[in-house]
């Protein structure tokens, strides 16, 4: 039998005996107190201080890969070794020709196995040698000077010698040798004093042509378009300027070497490589350094075109060099365009005419003018386009007075 539960307690008992308790009034504040903020709590600041930063994810760094190694020939027997060019300008190297391949000792040394090798031909007078990577061409120089005549010869032999069957004594060999000892007969049977007469005279000529025309072919090509009633003053490179010389000779070497190299042929660059070689006999010192140079002119036209556009692009920031005069003043364009500068008529001082050649202004006169500066622009040394010098005074004067 389950016992029965304790009754509860009387609701009387179980309500607090109420006690009396003094109670104070509250004093009288005699100023406005301003009711304190309420602080923050601190176990907020140490929440915020608790975050935890997000960690960084670093990213991985750009391996670069490893160099590939460069390949090392075995060391084998040798068939062949002899000197060779590479490059341009040509570099006097060694080729040695083993039982495994080739060597040639360049800046970074070139090892080849004939294995590696899918063609071996001649072409533009170089042994070109197809492998695997990047090519291989060189040529065979003859005293210092590189024959072109040579490389068909020698890359049979090269041929050969990639096949295992090179034989000193076959008739591959025996050609090349051949070939080159024939190459001092053959400059004397074209060593006429006729060939470096033509050079001579057409790079003499064609300079001193080239000298006079090239500065106002530059100062045309580079003339600013001007409206009607406005005039130009362009100042043209004068002919003695070491960038016209340069220019107007390298044009004329390369005329001169085409024309030779056009109506002689192969003969032509026969002679200049037998001449550069010193193959000529019994001329004087200045004779002899005279023709080493129109040899030179026939062999290396392509020198003679980079000279003559490096000089054509140091002047063009010269001949940009103009000025336009129309009724807003003047428009003075200088070597670099920053420089460029502007002037109205009112800055205008003064401008007269003086004396000039009746070559360039055939009315005798030319016109200065003078600004609040004192610098001045003239007529005398530059070209005037878009009417004569009494033209330009009229017109200055009254674009003058309209302007005041």
């Amino acid at each position: 039998m389950r016992e029965a539960p304790p009754p509860l307690p009387p609701l009387a008992s179980a309500m607090p005996t109420p006690t009396a308790q003094t109670v104070e009034a509250p004093a009288i504040p005699t100023k406005k107190e301003k009711a304190a903020k309420p602080k923050k709590e601190k176990a907020a600041k140490a929440a915020k201080a608790a975050k935890v930063a997000k960690p960084e994810v670093a990213k991985p760094e750009k391996v670069k890969p490893a160099p590939k190694p460069r390949f090392i020939l075995p060391p084998s027997g040798v068939l062949l070794r002899g000197p060779i060019v590479m490059g341009y300008p040509e570099q006097k190297l060694q080729i040695t020709l083993e039982q495994l391949g080739f060597r040639i000792n360049a800046k970074e040394p070139i090892d080849v196995a004939w294995t590696d090798v899918r063609e071996i031909k001649s072409r533009r007078g170089r042994v070109v040698v197809r492998t695997k990577g990047r090519p291989v061409a060189f040529g065979i120089p003859v005293e210092g000077v590189a024959e072109p005549t040579l490389a068909g010869p020698l890359a049979r032999v090269v041929k050969e010698a990639s096949g295992g069957s090179l034989d000193l004594a076959g008739s591959s060999f025996l050609e090349l040798q051949n070939a080159t000892d024939s190459l001092r007969d053959h400059f004397h049977d074209e060593d006429d004093p006729l060939v470096p007469t033509v050079v001579g005279l057409v790079f003499g000529l064609a300079g001193l042509t080239f000298t006079a025309l090239l500065p106002d072919a530059l100062a045309i090509a580079t003339r600013t378009p001007v409206a009607v009633g406005a005039y130009l003053l362009d100042y043209p490179l004068a002919g003695f300027d070491p960038r016209i010389l340069a220019a107007a000779f390298a044009a004329a070497a390369m005329l001169a070497a085409g024309i030779v190299r056009v109506a002689m042929g192969k003969a032509a660059t026969a002679w200049a490589r037998g001449t550069l070689r010193g193959w000529h006999e019994g001329a004087r010192r200045p004779v002899a350094l005279l023709r080493r140079g129109l040899a030179a002119i026939v062999l290396n036209p392509s020198i003679a075109a980079a000279v003559l556009l490096a000089a054509i692009v140091t002047c063009l920031p010269s001949a940009r060099a103009q000025t336009i005069v129309d009724e807003s003043g003047f428009h003075i364009m200088r070597a670099l365009p920053f420089f460029d500068d502007k002037r109205s008529w009112t800055s205008v001082k003064d401008m007269h005419t003086v004396p000039a050649p009746t070559v360039q202004h055939f009315e005798g006169v030319a016109v200065v003018f003078t600004f609040d500066d004192n610098s001045q622009i003239s007529t005398l040394d530059a070209h005037l386009r878009g009417g004569t010098d009494k033209q330009l005074l009229t017109s200055a004067t009254e674009w003058q007075r309209q302007a005041r």
